[in-house]
C-alpha cells in the first residue's frame, strides 16, 4: 500500500476537494443525467452519453483522491531529523555551473506549486537532495540536462 505524505494543511485540502468532487457528481452531473433522460431514446442520446462520461471521469477522479486520503500520513515537525533533508524542508541549493543559488520547499504532491518553488518529494531533485546534509553535492538527472548542486541551508518549513 503506497503512502502519501501531507502536511496538515495538503490533508485537509486534500479532504476538502474530496467533499467537492462528491458534491459536483451528486449534485450538478446527477441533474446532467436527468435532463438528458428526458430527451427521449438514451440509445442515440449524446447529451446522455456525453454526461455518463463525464460521471464515469469523476467517479475516477473521486475513487484516487480517496485512495490519497485514506492512506496518508500527516508530517509534523517534530517527526522530522534536523540538518538532514526530507520532506518538509526548505532547501538553498547553489547550481555549480553558474554558481545561480535556487531555494525549494518539499512537501507531498498534492501541495505542489512550481510558482512557490514547492515541489513534490518524488520530483528528480527532491529525491536527489533527501537525506543529505549541508554542504553535500549532488547530481540530477533533470529535464533540460544532468546539474551538479551543493546544498547551502536547510530549514524546516514553518507551515508543519
Amino acid at each position: 500500500m503506497k503512502q502519501y505524505y501531507f502536511t496538515e494543511a495538503g490533508y485537509e485540502k486534500l479532504r476538502k476537494e474530496i467533499e467537492s468532487v462528491e458534491r459536483y457528481i451528486k449534485n450538478d452531473i446527477a441533474k446532467e443525467i436527468a435532463t438528458a433522460r428526458e430527451h427521449g431514446d438514451l440509445r442515440e442520446n449524446a447529451e446522455y452519453e456525453s454526461a455518463k462520461n463525464k460521471q464515469a471521469n469523476y467517479m475516477a477522479k473521486l475513487g484516487l483522491l480517496q485512495e490519497r486520503f485514506q492512506n496518508a500520513r500527516i508530517i509534523r515537525k517534530s517527526d522530522l531529523p534536523d540538518g538532514i533533508v526530507t520532506l518538509g524542508k526548505v532547501v538553498t541549493i547553489k547550481e555549480l555551473a553558474s554558481g545561480q543559488e535556487e531555494k525549494y520547499i518539499i512537501l507531498g504532491d498534492g501541495e505542489t506549486d512550481i510558482e512557490n518553488s514547492i515541489i513534490s518529494y518524488q520530483s528528480p531533485l527532491a529525491r536527489a537532495l533527501m537525506n543529505h546534509k549541508i554542504g553535500d553535492v549532488i547530481e540530477v538527472k533533470l529535464p533540460r540536462g544532468t546539474k551538479k548542486y551543493e546544498i547551502q541551508k536547510i530549514g524546516f518549513y514553518e507551515e508543519i
